[in-house]
C-alpha cells in the first residue's frame, strides 16, 4: 500500500511518486555542489582550487543534458535558440570567474524545465484518471472474466451494481436502468437508460446487475477515445503559440546581435579614442543581456496554459481536440445550435389533443395509440404512454408512408403525419397548435389531431443566457423540424433567430456562409446530419452522450454531459486562458526588458539576469497553475 500523501495507489502511481522526486536528482546535487563550494569559498579562500573544482560539477548534472539538447539542434541547423544561450552565458561566467552564476543559470533553467514536466504530466495524470478506474478484467457470458482487449463486439457483459462497464454497449433489460456516468460527464446525478440504450464505457449500474451488448471493440470505446483526442489536443499548438515559435526563430538572432553589439561598440571606440577597452566589463554586461533575453517564460508558459485548461475542460466536460479550438471558441459570436438531441432530450410528450366534433379526447388518443403500440418512433412512444393500457384491438397493422395503416373493426384506421392523409384524399383542417403534429383518420374521416413536443433539457434557458454574457451576440436554432415545433422551442431557450424544415446541406450552407463573412461562429450539435455543418464553424462542438461517431470525428470539441453547461466551461476556459497568457507575456518580457537596460547600464548583475529568466519561468508556470485550475472559472 502506497504511504505517500498522493493519491496514487492506483496502477503505477506509487512508481510516479518516487520518479517524480527521481527526476530532480541532478538539480539536487548540482545545488548541493554550488552551497558546499561557495562555503569553501568563503573560509577556505587560500585553497580555492578546490571551490573551482567543486563548481566544475556542480555544473555537469545539469549542464551536460543542456549541450546535449544544444549540438541536437545545431546538428538540425537551429544555432540560435534558448540552449545555445544558456550555454554561451554560463561559459562566459566561467570566464569571468563568477563560477556560482554560471552554475545557478544552468541549475535554475533546468529547474524550471523539470518543474514545468511535472506540472504538465499532473495535467495529464488528471485526465487519465478518467480511464484509471476501468475494470482490469470484464465478465462475459458464456466465457468468464477476460480481458477486455480481447472482448468482442456481440458479447455480453454481466456487469454487477457498483462495478463499471468495460466497453461500450447496448443495454439489454426489460425496462430502464440507472447509471451513474459522473467518470466522464461530470454530472453526479445518475443517467436512466432505456432498454437498447447506449451505455458508455466507465458507466456503473447503480442498484442491479446490468447485461450489456458489446457494440464496440475496446480501442474504440468512449473512454479510451476521449484520452486519444485528449492526447492529440496536447500535441497541437494553437495560433499563440505558434505565433510564439515564429517570434523566437528572429528574437533570438536580434538578441545574440545586440549582445556582440554591447560587446564590440566599446571596443570600437576605444580603439578609435585611444582608451583602453575594458573588456572584463563589457562582457559581463552582454552576458547579462544573453541570459535575461532567453525567452522560457514564454516557451513554457504559454504552452502550459493550453495544457492545463484543455486538462480543466476535459474534467468539466468538454474534450477540446486541439488548443486552436478552445483558443478560437472565445472568438465566437455567433453560436448555432440543432435542436433535438443538444436543447431537447429527444423524448417527446403529448402537448395538446384536438379531436374532431363528436369525438373524444380519450378516444382519440386510444385510437392512435392502438396503431402505434408496436412501434419504436419517438412520437409513438409518447402517445402510447399517454394513453396507458386499454387500447382497442387492431389488425394487420402495417407502416406506410409517413404514418401506420391498422383495421380496426373492418375500417381502415390511419395514424401519421398530414401528408399520409392528403395521400389517401382524406380532408383535414388546418393546424392550428404547435409541435409535432400527428393525425388520426377512421374509415376515411378525419378524427382529430394530437400534437406533441420535445422536452427541453433542463436549464437551458439560462445557460444561453450565460453565454451570452460571455460574449455570444447571436444564437441561431438550425433544424430540420417543423415550423410550429421549431419556433416553440426558439421562444421557450429565448433564441435570436430559428430555421427550420433544413436539410443538412441547407444548415451546412448557412453556417458557411455566416463563418465566411468574417464571423467567428460555433456550432452545436449531435446527429450525422449535423457533421457538415460541425466542419463549417469555425469551431464545431458535438454532443458526445448519445451523438453519433461522425459527428464526434468531425467537431472540434466534443461534450461528455447531455446537457449545455460543458459549453458555458469552455466559453469561460477560452476566456480564461486568453487572460492568463497576456499577463504572462507582459510579466515576462516587462520584466526582462528592464533588466535589459539595467544591464547595458551597469546597473544589474548576472543575478538579476538569472532572475529575470529562470526565476520568471517559475513565477509564470507556478501563477499558470493558480489560474487554470479545476473549479468555477470566470
Amino acid at each position: 500500500m502506497c504511504d505517500c500523501k498522493h493519491n496514487c495507489c492506483h496502477d503505477h502511481g506509487h512508481e510516479y511518486c518516487h520518479s517524480k522526486a527521481a527526476r530532480f536528482v541532478p538539480e539536487i546535487a548540482s545545488a548541493s555542489l554550488l552551497i558546499i563550494g561557495a562555503v569553501c569559498a568563503r573560509f577556505f579562500s587560500s585553497m580555492s582550487w578546490i571551490s573551482l573544482v567543486l563548481y566544475v560539477f556542480a555544473l555537469l548534472p545539469v549542464g551536460l543534458p543542456v549541450l546535449r539538447e544544444t549540438l541536437e539542434e545545431w546538428r538540425h541547423g537551429d544555432v540560435f535558440n534558448e540552449f545555445t544561450l544558456m550555454v554561451l552565458a554560463a561559459a562566459g561566467a566561467f570566464v569571468l570567474g563568477e563560477y556560482p552564476e554560471g552554475v545557478a543559470i544552468l541549475l535554475f533553467y533546468s529547474f524550471g524545465e523539470k518543474l514545468e514536466d511535472v506540472a504538465a504530466e499532473r495535467s495529464r495524470r488528471r485526465i487519465r484518471a478518467m480511464l484509471s478506474n476501468l475494470p482490469k478484467l470484464a465478465l462475459v457470458e458464456g466465457r468468464g472474466a477476460v480481458e477486455p482487449e480481447s472482448v468482442r463486439p456481440g458479447d455480453i457483459l454481466i456487469v454487477k451494481p457498483g462495478e463499471r462497464v468495460a466497453l461500450d454497449g447496448a443495454l439489454l433489460a426489460s425496462d430502464a436502468m440507472d447509471f451513474d456516468t459522473s467518470a466522464f460527464t461530470g454530472e453526479s446525478l445518475p443517467v436512466s437508460v432505456l432498454p437498447d440504450g447506449e451505455v458508455a464505457a466507465g458507466a456503473i449500474p447503480v442498484d442491479r446487475e446490468a447485461r450489456v451488448r458489446v457494440t464496440k471493440p475496446y480501442e474504440d470505446s468512449s473512454m479510451s477515445r476521449v484520452m486519444a483526442m485528449i492526447e492529440d489536443a496536447a500535441s497541437r499548438k494553437s495560433k499563440s503559440e505558434t505565433l510564439l515559435r515564429r517570434i523566437t526563430r528572429w528574437y533570438t538572432p536580434v538578441v545574440f546581435a545586440a549582445a556582440a553589439l554591447l560587446f564590440l561598440c566599446p571596443l570600437v571606440v576605444g580603439f578609435l579614442g585611444g582608451s583602453a577597452f575594458q573588456w572584463r566589463l563589457w562582457l559581463e554586461r552582454a552576458l547579462v543581456l544573453l541570459v535575461c533575453s532567453c525567452p522560457c517564460a514564454l516557451v513554457v508558459g504559454v504552452p502550459l496554459s493550453y495544457f492545463q485548461a484543455i486538462g480543466v475542460a476535459s474534467a468539466r466536460g468538454i474534450l477540446f481536440k486541439s488548443s486552436s479550438a478552445l483558443d478560437a471558441l472565445r472568438r465566437c459570436s455567433t453560436l448555432f445550435l440543432d435542436k433535438t438531441g443538444t436543447l431537447t432530450t429527444g423524448r417527446f410528450s403529448v402537448l395538446e389533443l384536438r379531436p374532431a366534433q363528436g369525438f373524444a379526447p380519450s378516444r382519440l388518443l386510444a385510437l392512435a395509440a392502438a396503431a402505434d403500440s408496436g412501434s419504436a418512433h419517438p412520437l409513438a412512444r409518447a402517445i402510447v404512454e399517454a394513453a396507458g393500457g386499454d387500447l382497442p384491438e387492431v389488425q394487420d397493422v402495417r407502416t406506410v408512408s409517413h404514418g401506420v395503416e391498422a383495421r380496426l373493426d373492418g375500417q381502415i384506421l390511419l395514424v401519421g403525419s398530414r401528408k399520409l392523409l392528403e395521400t389517401e384524399c382524406v380532408e383535414a383542417p388546418e393546424a392550428t397548435a404547435g409541435g409535432s403534429e400527428v393525425c388520426v383518420a377512421l374509415d376515411g374521416r378525419f378524427v382529430g389531431a394530437i400534437y406533441l413536443g420535445d422536452t427541453l433539457k433542463d436549464g437551458v434557458r439560462e445557460i444561453l443566457a450565460r453565454l451570452r454574457r460571455l460574449g455570444v451576440k447571436n444564437i441561431i436554432i438550425l433544424s430540420g423540424d417543423r415550423r410550429e415545433a421549431v419556433e416553440a422551442v426558439a421562444e421557450a431557450v429565448g433564441a435570436d433567430c430559428a430555421r427550420w424544415e433544413l436539410l443538412p446541406g441547407s444548415k451546412e450552407e448557412i453556417v458557411r456562409a455566416a463563418t465566411s463573412a468574417r464571423s467567428e461562429t460555433a456550432f452545436v450539435g449531435d446527429g450525422i446530419n449535423d457533421a457538415p455543418s460541425l466542419a463549417a464553424a469555425t469551431v464545431g462542438v458535438a454532443v458526445g452522450t448519445g451523438g453519433t461517431d461522425l459527428a464526434m470525428e468531425t467537431a472540434g470539441a466534443v461534450m461528455t454531459s447531455p446537457t449545455l453547461e460543458p459549453l458555458v466551461a469552455g466559453y469561460e476556459l477560452s476566456r480564461k486562458v486568453k487572460r492568463t497568457v497576456a499577463a504572462v507575456v507582459s510579466f515576462a518580457i516587462g520584466v526582462k526588458l528592464a533588466v535589459m537596460v539595467l544591464g547595458a547600464m551597469g546597473l544589474a548583475s548576472l543575478w538579476a539576469a538569472v532572475f529575470a529568466d529562470t526565476g520568471i519561468t517559475l513565477l509564470t508556470v507556478f501563477f499558470t497553475l493558480l489560474a487554470i485550475r479545476p473549479g468555477k472559472n470566470r
